[in-house]
């Protein structure tokens, strides 16, 4: 029994001093890799509205340490990144770009005493802007209130509408707090309440690509409608 336990002692000592050498030899390497491979330039071109202040933090790291995850805080501080590609260029360089999400339309919100605007993102994220962006499609909100599916439904009426051959920023969509009513060129569309707005694209960006009727297309429901088109 002595015997044994010794051998055990005998064991457990030559364990913790492999593990110990590993650990050392570990430490050493990832010393002299953090010092070869330590990222001292990262390329991008990047648009300037994003931040991106937490770069700054891998500089130093081991290029070889860079995964997913090290850009996390880069998420967190832009909502509008879909997703961050990189790439590595031995030794010590860091290659960056970024996809985004899709810009939707403008938001102007008209009920308070002060107008205000803002950018739709694909995925819900809504932020401030001092001015409109030309290229997109301008909702305004006259009254209110709005429920919590109002920009779910903008975002499908949008996405369905990219199927279809338009000019984005002719497109001009109001609210008044009970229906939607939408102008392009010189017809003006009847969609009714917030609800079903991705079926309604269907039709409606069949109306919009061919842009041949001159009057006005009331949604009787959101598969049919009644046109007075001259």
């Amino acid at each position: 029994m002595n015997e044994f336990n010794l051998n055990q002692i005998r064991f457990f000592k030559s364990f913790i001093t492999f593990s110990l050498v590993v650990l050392v030899t570990s430490l050493i390497i990832m010393n002299i890799s953090s010092q070869k491979y330590g990222i001292s330039e990262i390329e991008h071109s990047l648009e300037d509205q994003l931040v991106m202040e937490s770069l700054n933090l891998l500089y130093g790291k081991s290029i070889w340490f860079i995964n997913d995850n090290s850009f996390e805080q880069i998420y967190k501080d832009n909502p509008d990144i879909k997703y961050i590609n990189y790439a590595r260029k031995s030794p010590n360089k860091l290659i960056i770009s970024v996809d985004t999400y899709q810009q939707l339309a403008n938001i102007i919100d008209l009920r308070g005493s002060v107008e205000t605007s803002s950018i739709l993102y694909e995925n819900s994220y809504v932020v401030s802007t001092p001015t409109i962006e030309n290229v997109l499609p301008i909702v305004k909100i006259e009254n209110g209130p709005v429920d919590s599916g109002f920009n779910g439904e903008l975002i499908t009426l949008f996405k369905t509408l990219d199927n279809y051959q338009y000019t984005k920023q002719s497109l001009q969509i109001k609210y008044d707090g009970e229906a939607f009513n939408a102008y392009y060129g010189k017809t003006t569309f009847q969609l009714g309440d917030a609800v079903d707005l991705g079926k309604k694209a269907s039709i409606l960006g069949t109306y919009l690509s061919d842009n041949s009727c001159d009057g006005t297309v009331r949604f009787l429901t959101s598969e049919s409608t009644i046109e007075n088109c001259n």
